[in-house]
């Protein structure tokens, strides 16, 4: 029989004859970025008002569980206004009398790593009608003292079940939660954010095993949520890590993919796996958060119902997301009847094309707004003109701006001016139009981008700035990932120390072999830098995360007696064999 994706859909008849005492119904959803604009007088509320709609939609649709795919929170340390109000989403409708109907059956103690390890729903002390299972994403992942993330915040409430943490990242485990809905087996796998580079090494050299439960395996409907890059971004020395999805563990039927932005379900249906046979299903995020044509795109998020070996997806429309319109404009195409030279002429002609943008807009969107919220998302779209200025000169965006202050939400950024890339071949131009901010999906960091370009040719080989034992990547992710983005004091210095102790761990080693240094100064430059170059990448720990030899990588592997198994990561060989026939592609 063929070992492919288990048939996507089953006949509604069926349903109707067997109730749904079997369908275990998921909705699904990723990048809700809680928080982000949060200090914006007009855009504010958006990511809190969608946050609340998913939840109104999954009751509505009796969902039996919430699966979010990473980035609840947009910042590392959410405001307290964002902890507050997320805390009281989940407590308005996630708290209640509805009967949960899924039962959690396998080892819990491996499956959460918080102090009570077990599911919220079987606290005695709380009423739970609709569990949330959560991974965390690349903003809001565990750092600083302790390394906890918001989402242990939100465990400890008891309003999320958060999953999928990697404690030790030498030796990647995905060990799945098994729930159960009457004759549907659900083996529910979770990894939260790793560095895309570190993670794509690991899956290499076979670093990531998986756990498979040792009886009727093939009876269990595995699937996959993960938050990391899908698509390569950035060029030359920018270059970002992503993962393929050949890659991942074949044994999946369904990976839920987070990060990316650009929203793919929208048909609902899933996009079949490059070299893998499982289905992708990639929600894209809740709030626009950055000016791109991915987030243009119509936001959904979806319910995934399963039953026994059979699936059916359904895209929901999200209804609370502010109007958002790109538009492309090509000043050359009209250099015959305007004279772009003239800063005036060029005001007025981007002017008229940012009007009949926003009109464009209010054809699409006929709906009379019946809530405030939906009055000022009318009111205030979100518009962007990627303006191509080849030949001539720009004018000023914020200048430009002001004239459209009671129209749109996004006034100061309105216009982007691109150039045409010249003299670059032509997979060079694509990747540097994708840090412009022409990508498709995901988070493009263009100001991230820009200064990691401009950093790279400071410290460029040969120069006198040339880092001689720090390598650049290293500095990059020190102050960008550590100090910047989770606001940690101490990254960069602890970058230093910890490439410091390595250095002197490979000097102790040479020592140790009857390597004598000398007195020559430049000659011991010379030996370390030769030294470090043989040496395979590495890449030094985040500061702030837990280290694995404090958090113990073997912790959370379940005992001898557990009913799961290990399976390599990529491989059939030790796997159960195959489903029985009918479970076709799909």
């Amino acid at each position: 029989p063929a070992n492919g994706p288990r048939i996507p859909g089953f006949l509604a008849s069926t349903m109707a004859e067997d109730g749904d005492g079997d369908v275990l119904r998921i909705l699904i959803a990723s990048d809700m970025h809680l928080g982000y604009a949060e200090k914006d007088p007009i855009r504010g509320e958006d990511s809190f008002n969608t946050f609340e709609e998913i939840f109104i939609k999954a009751n509505e649709q009796q969902a039996d569980m919430v699966l979010l795919a990473g980035d609840l929170f947009h910042d590392n340390k959410p405001s307290r206004r964002a902890l507050q109000r997320c805390m009281e989403v989940l407590r308005d409708h996630c708290l209640g009398q509805r009967e949960v109907h899924i039962e959690v059956v396998s080892d819990q103690t491996a499956n959460f790593h918080d102090k009570y390890k077990s599911v919220n729903y079987e606290d005695s002390n709380y009423n739970v009608q609709l569990p949330v299972f959560s991974i965390h994403g690349n903003h809001d992942d565990p750092a600083g003292d302790g390394g906890l993330a918001a989402l242990d915040l939100m465990s400890t409430a008891n309003l999320v079940n958060y999953f999928g943490r990697a404690n030790d990242i030498a030796s990647v485990r995905l060990y799945p939660i098994l729930i159960q809905k009457g004759i549907t087996k659900l083996a529910l796998y979770g990894l939260g954010h790793i560095r895309d580079e570190r993670l794509h090494r690991a899956l290499e050299r076979k670093e990531v095993s998986v756990a498979r439960p040792s009886k009727d395996t093939d009876q269990w409907f595995n699937l996959l949520a993960l938050h990391q890059n899908r698509h390569e971004r950035g060029a030359g020395d920018g270059k970002k890590g992503y993962i393929k999805e050949s890659q991942l563990p074949s044994c999946m039927d369904i990976v839920v993919w987070g990060h990316e932005h650009k929203c793919e379900i929208g048909s609902g249906a899933g996009t079949e796996a490059v070299g893998n046979n499982f289905v992708v299903l990639q929600p894209g995020s809740t709030v626009a958060t950055s000016l791109v044509e991915g987030e243009a795109e119509d936001k959904h998020v979806g319910l995934l119902e399963v039953r026994g070996d059979q699936w059916k997806f359904t895209a929901l429309p999200l209804e609370t997301v502010r109007p958002f319109i790109l538009k492309d404009v090509v000043l050359q195409d009209y250099e015959q009847e305007y004279d772009f030279n003239d800063e005036p002429t060029l005001m007025a002609f981007l002017e008229e094309k940012v009007e009949a943008a926003i009109l464009e807009l209010r054809e699409r969107h006929t709906t009379t707004a019946l809530t405030k919220a939906a009055e000022n998302r009318a009111k205030f779209p979100l518009v962007r003109l990627r303006v191509d200025y080849s030949g001539y000169s720009t004018c000023n965006p914020q200048r430009f701006g002001q004239r459209f202050v009671d129209k749109v939400a996004n006034p100061s950024d309105i216009l982007l001016f691109t150039r045409k890339a010249r003299k670059k071949a032509e997979a060079a131009a694509a990747a540097e139009a994708r840090d412009e901010g022409t990508y498709d999906g995901g988070e493009p960091d263009d100001a991230r981008t820009q200064i990691q370009s401009f950093v790279g040719e400071f410290l460029q080989k040969g120069s006198k700035e040339q880092l001689r034992l720090l390598a650049e990547h290293e500095l990059n992710t020190a102050v960008f990932e550590g100090y910047v983005e989770k606001e940690n004091k101490s990254a960069i210095s602890a970058a230093v120390d910890e490439k410091l102790r390595q250095v002197r761990e490979l000097l102790n080693g040479e020592r140790a072999k009857g390597f004598d240094e000398g007195p020559d100064r430049k000659a011991k430059e010379t030996f370390i830098e030769d030294m470090l170059a043989k040496q395979p990448h590495r890449t030094a720990p985040a500061a702030g995360a837990a280290s694995s030899s404090a958090a113990g990588g073997g912790a959370s592997a379940p005992p001898a007696s557990s009913a799961l198994s290990d399976a390599p990561d990529d491989s059939d060989d030790d796997a159960p064999a195959p489903p029985p026939a009918g479970r076709g592609r799909g």
